[in-house]
């Protein structure tokens, strides 16, 4: 499932449920069910609330996307 299909998915389940939780527990089982390449990466980021989260996603899937960057190292 991509980082959208998840998100999208997860949103509609909060909605759905309609459960009163404190801010932070979707935030954290957002990014317990998120793929852990994208997850790890968030975790080092600072953020307060769970559309932060979600665009925090959105970024590093992009930045993963992208091609890497290439060094030229001078031969030896």
């Amino acid at each position: 499932m991509s980082r959208d299909e998840y998100t999208r998915e997860f949103e509609k389940f909060l909605i759905k449920c309609d459960i009163h939780v404190p801010e932070e527990q979707p935030t954290i089982r957002y990014l317990g069910g998120l793929d852990p390449r994208y997850a790890n990466i968030i975790k080092l980021q600072q953020y307060t609330m769970f559309g932060e989260v979600c665009i925090l996603a959105h970024k590093v899937e992009e930045q993963k996307k992208a091609k890497p960057y290439k060094r030229d190292f001078p031969r030896p």
